[in-house]
C-alpha cells in the first residue's frame, strides 16, 4: 500500500472508484465508502462520542451530533473544508500532521490513535483522544479516514468523578467494617494484616497500632503456625480448601488466653493485588451452650437409664418411641420382644383404662398429667399398682413433640401402706390403754405427793419448835441434831417435788398460776428459805436489786423454787466464807438476774450439759456433793414457761455466773385516759 502522504501531493485530482453495494459490516471493518455515508450518518449521529469523516485529501465529508455540539460547527460549514485548517490550533498543526501521516505510513494495521487539541468555533480548545480509522473500498483501495474521539477532559473529569465515588464507596465500606459487630481482618498476599477494625480489637486486645503490618499468626496459638506457611501460594493457584468456606478454629488474645472462633475467609484482587479477608465470630458462648447441652443430655441418658422408675417417651400420636429397662420390668414384658411388643405401641388405640387414655389426652393437648390406680398391662396380663406422671415435651419453637412418663411401681408400698394403716390401728388401741394408765399414773402421783408430804409436815414443825426451843431447852448437839433434821427433811421435800414435777412436766399437765410479782421479793424469800446453810457456810451476800424494777407475771411458787435451787447451789459449790453476788436490771423489756459466785466453777464440756436431766457434773459414786441432777433441768423447764431464758457462764476454780430473763409485765393502758379527756 503507498504511503498516505505520497497521495496526497501526487494525486490531488485522482477520481476514487465507489462500491454500487453497501456492505452491513463496513463500520466495524474500515470499508466504507461514500455512498453509505447517509446510511452510517443516522448509526453516528446515535453514538456519544466525536465522529468525522473525512476523505483522502483531508477535506471533511461527515460529522456526527456529538462533534457538532462539541465544535459549534454543522456540516454545512465545515463540509468540504481541510479539517486540519478547522480543527487543529495553528501552533500545533505541523506536529498533528506528522504524527497523522506518519502513523499513516508506518501503521500496517487499518487503525491507529492520535492526541490532539481541537479547535472549536469560538475559539474554545478541546483534548482529544482521536482514533483513525482507515477506510477502504472493497478493492483495499483508500477511501478516506473515520476519526472518532472523546473530550479527554470530560473523561478525565469523568475517571475522578468515578475515582471519588469508589473511594466514597470505599470510606462507606471502611465504616461498616469498623462498626460490624463481628471482628474483620484483613491481610495481604504474604499474610501481613493490613485492616484491624473495633470488633478485632476488642475481641483479640491488640489496638490497630499494635496490629497492622504483624502477620496473622500472631493471633495464632504456636501449635497451628506451621499451617499458614506456604498461604500466598495456596491461594495464589485458587485452589484453597478454606476460602468460601466457614470453619471453626482456636483464636489467641493479646493476654495469652485461647478460645474458640468461627471464620469466614475471601480472597479479592485491587488493582493486580491480592488480599485476604478474614470475617471472626467468638463462638465461646456456644460452645459452652453446646458443652452444658452435651453434659445435660449425657446426665438425662444416665438417669433415664439408670432411673430406679420406669420411663417412656411418646410422640404426638401417643406411639412410644423409647422406654428404659425399668419401665420393661414394670410391665412385665419379656426382654426379646421389647422392639416388637413396645416400640411402636400406640396407646391411645390399645390402652384398655380409660383413665389413663383420658391423662394421655391431656398431656398431648400440652397439659400435665397424673394416674395412680391397678394398671391391666397389655405386655404381659399383669396387674400392676403403678403412678405415672405424665409431662408434655415442647420444642424451643413451641411445637409440641408428644410427652414423656414416669412410672413408679408401688406394690410395696401399698402392702406397706396397708400394714402401715394395721399397725396404725394397733397403735390407736394401746394409745387408748396408755391415757388409762397415764390418768392412773396421775391419781397415783397425787395420792403419792399426798402420802408423803403429809408425814413431811409435822416432821418439819416439830423439828422447827425443838430447834427454836419452843418445846424446851436444847442443849449444843441437840441443837446441831436439830438443824441437820430440818435440813434433811427440807432436802427431802425438794426431792419429792422435784420427781413430781418433772413426772408432771412429762404428762403436759403442769398448772401455773400467774400473777404480777415483784421479782426481788421472789429472791428475798428464797434467800430466807436457804438462810441457815448461808450462815453454817459463812457466805457473804451481796444484792443489788433496785426497787424501781418493773414486776413481772409468773407463779410465785415456781419461780420460788428456781431462785431457791440456784441458791441453793451457789452455797453448795462454794467453800465456807465465800461471797454471792445478786443482781438485777432491767433491759430490752426484760428483767436480767445474775447469780454469781466465786466457787469452784464449771469445766467447758460440762456447761453445756447442766441443764440437761439427772445430769451431774460429779456423778461418781464417791462425790462430795448431793444432789439427784435435776434442779437446773426444773429451772430452765419453769423459767422457759415464763417465757424467759435461763444459761450459764464459769470458769474453773474462779466461779459461776447463771443469768435468767423475764418478761417484764406490760403497763395496762386500757383504763388510762389520754391527757385531752383529763382536761
Amino acid at each position: 500500500m503507498e504511503c498516505r502522504k505520497k497521495n496526497h501531493e501526487l494525486s490531488e485530482n485522482t477520481e476514487q472508484n465507489c462500491p454500487s453495494e453497501v456492505d452491513s459490516n463496513s463500520l466495524f471493518t474500515g470499508n466504507l465508502s461514500y455512498d453509505e455515508l447517509d446510511l452510517a450518518k443516522g448509526f453516528f449521529d446515535l453514538v456519544n462520542a466525536f465522529i468525522l469523516v473525512i476523505d483522502n485529501d483531508h477535506n471533511v465529508v461527515s460529522i456526527n451530533r456529538k462533534a457538532e455540539s462539541l465544535s459549534g460547527y454543522d456540516i454545512r460549514e465545515i463540509e468540504n473544508k481541510n479539517w486540519f485548517e478547522t480543527f487543529i490550533p495553528e501552533n500545533s498543526r505541523k506536529s498533528v500532521k506528522e504524527n497523522f501521516f506518519s502513523e499513516s505510513c508506518e501503521n500496517t494495521d487499518t487503525a491507529y490513535s492520535v492526541k490532539c487539541s481541537l479547535l472549536s468555533k469560538s475559539g474554545t480548545e478541546i483534548s482529544m483522544d482521536l482514533n483513525v480509522t482507515i477506510l477502504k473500498n472493497k478493492d483495499d483501495s483508500s477511501n478516506g479516514f473515520l476519526l472518532t474521539g472523546n473530550d479527554i477532559a470530560q473523561r478525565e473529569a469523568a475517571e475522578r468523578e468515578s475515582e471519588a465515588i469508589v473511594e466514597k464507596e470505599n470510606e462507606k465500606l471502611l465504616s461498616f467494617l469498623e462498626s460490624a459487630t463481628y471482628a474483620v481482618i484483613f491481610s495481604d498476599s504474604s499474610g501481613h494484616i493490613t485492616l484491624w477494625n473495633k470488633a478485632a480489637r476488642e475481641l483479640f486486645g491488640y489496638e490497630a497500632n499494635e496490629i497492622l503490618g504483624e502477620p496473622l499468626t500472631l493471633i495464632m496459638p504456636r501449635r497451628y503456625r506451621k499451617a499458614h506457611e506456604g498461604w500466598d501460594q495456596i491461594i495464589s493457584i485458587g485452589k484453597s480448601p478454606v476460602v468460601g468456606r466457614i470453619f471453626e478454629v482456636t483464636g489467641l488474645r493479646k493476654d495469652g488466653s485461647e478460645f474458640p472462633l468461627e471464620i469466614s475467609i475471601t480472597t479479592t484482587r485491587v488493582k493486580g493485588e491480592v488480599f485476604h479477608g478474614a470475617f471472626i465470630n467468638d463462638i465461646s458462648k456456644r460452645k459452652m451452650k453446646e458443652r452444658l447441652m452435651t453434659i445435660s443430655k449425657n446426665k438425662y441418658r444416665m438417669i433415664f437409664e439408670k432411673s430406679p422408675l420406669g420411663i417412656f417417651h411418646f410422640d404426638e400420636r401417643g406411639v412410644i418411641t423409647q422406654c428404659n429397662e425399668n419401665f420393661v420390668k414394670i410391665v412385665g414384658a419379656p426382654e426379646e420382644t421389647v422392639i416388637s411388643a413396645i416400640m411402636g405401641f400406640n396407646m391411645l388405640e390399645s390402652f384398655k383404662d380409660e383413665s389413663i387414655k383420658k391423662a394421655i389426652q391431656q398431656v398431648l393437648a400440652g397439659i400435665p398429667a397424673r394416674y395412680e390406680d391397678n394398671f391391666d398391662s397389655p405386655f404381659s396380663n399383669k396387674v400392676i399398682p403403678i403412678k405415672a406422671e405424665f409431662s408434655p415435651v415442647i420444642s424451643e419453637e413451641g411445637k409440641l413433640m408428644g410427652g414423656v412418663c414416669v412410672v413408679e411401681d408401688f406394690t410395696e408400698r401399698k402392702a406397706a401402706e396397708e400394714a402401715l394403716n394395721k399397725y396404725a390401728e394397733e397403735l390407736a388401741r394401746a394409745n387408748e390403754e396408755l391415757k388409762s394408765l397415764d390418768r392412773m399414773k396421775d391419781e397415783f402421783l397425787s395420792n403419792l405427793r399426798h402420802e408423803l408430804t403429809t408425814p413431811l409436815i409435822p416432821i418439819k414443825g416439830y423439828s422447827e419448835l425443838m430447834f427454836d426451843g419452843a418445846l424446851g431447852e436444847l442443849s449444843e448437839k441437840q441443837h446441831d441434831a436439830m438443824e441437820k433434821i430440818m435440813l434433811s427433811s427440807e432436802r427431802l421435800k425438794r426431792l419429792i417435788d422435784s420427781l413430781l414435777y418433772v413426772s408432771i412436766t412429762e404428762g403436759g399437765s403442769v398448772d401455773y398460776t400467774f400473777i404480777p410479782l415483784r421479782l426481788a421479793e421472789v429472791v428475798e424469800s428464797a434467800l430466807h428459805d436457804r438462810s441457815p446453810e448461808i450462815i453454817s457456810k459463812s457466805h457473804t451476800i451481796e444484792k443489788n436489786l433496785p426497787i424501781d424494777l418493773p414486776f413481772i407475771e409468773g407463779d410465785l411458787d415456781y419461780l420460788r423454787n428456781v431462785f431457791v435451787n440456784l441458791i441453793d447451789n451457789a452455797v453448795k459449790f462454794t467453800p465456807d466464807k465465800g461471797s454471792i453476788n445478786i443482781s438485777a436490771i432491767n433491759e430490752d423489756d426484760k428483767i436480767h438476774l445474775k447469780i454469781m459466785d466465786n466457787g469452784i466453777g464449771i469445766e467447758n464440756e460440762d456447761i453445756l450439759n447442766i441443764f440437761n436431766r439427772f445430769y451431774q457434773v460429779d456423778g461418781s459414786s464417791t462425790r462430795k456433793y448431793g444432789g439427784n441432777g435435776l434442779g437446773l433441768y426444773i429451772c430452765k423447764k419453769i423459767v422457759e414457761a415464763h417465757n424467759g431464758s435461763i444459761w450459764a457462764e464459769s470458769k474453773q476454780g474462779t466461779g459461776t455466773t447463771i443469768h435468767v430473763t423475764l418478761p417484764a409485765k406490760q403497763k395496762d393502758t386500757k383504763n388510762q385516759s389520754s391527757p385531752e379527756k383529763q382536761e
